[in-house]
């Protein structure tokens, strides 16, 4: 796992990480709220309650792929893993763990990419820009790649943490 000086540098911005996680949840059911409270007491729902409640979802789960990433608990299909060595799986692993490295370097460049074009978007019903919604893409894409690199790293070292 990370060492002193790593943890230190990464302590701060996990925890923001997981700060923002919290407060979008919060702005994500308030809004859930205000939507249904509208809908069944005055029969006309804001149209910017579906649309903020949906741009907090998308960054809250993309938020939350480093968390799983580092943690170990992303969604794995393990039916092979006990039945190999214990070299082998290790191998596998690192494998593993650099492919999810690839995807999360792509999911940084596309990312990017799609962060130029939301530039110069406003979304229908708050007219925010899009930039904004999209930068989680670039955001959530490096922080994935950070930890699966510290996560493939502990495993080519043997420590099997997550």
């Amino acid at each position: 796992m990370p060492t002193g000086a790593t943890d230190r540098v990464l302590r701060p911005i996990r925890r923001s990480v997981e700060v923002i996680i919290v407060a979008l949840f919060a702005v994500l059911t308030s809004a859930v709220f205000v939507q249904v409270i509208a809908r069944y007491v005055f029969n006309q729902p804001p149209a910017w309650t579906e649309e903020l409640a949906r741009f907090c979802q998308v960054w809250i789960i993309l938020l939350s792929c480093s968390i799983c990433l580092r943690k170990g608990s992303h969604l794995a299909v393990d039916y092979l893993g006990p039945l190999l060595a214990p070299g082998i799986r290790k191998a596998v692993a690192v494998f593993t763990g650099c492919l999810v490295a690839i995807y999360s370097a792509v999911v940084v460049i596309w990312g990017v990419r799609l962060l130029m074009i939301g530039l110069v978007q406003t979304s229908p019903a708050m007219q925010l820009n899009m930039g904004l919604i999209y930068l989680v893409f670039p955001v959530a894409g490096g922080l994935m790649l950070l930890e699966s690199i510290l996560a493939t790293v502990a495993r080519a070292r043997g420590s099997e943490g997550p």
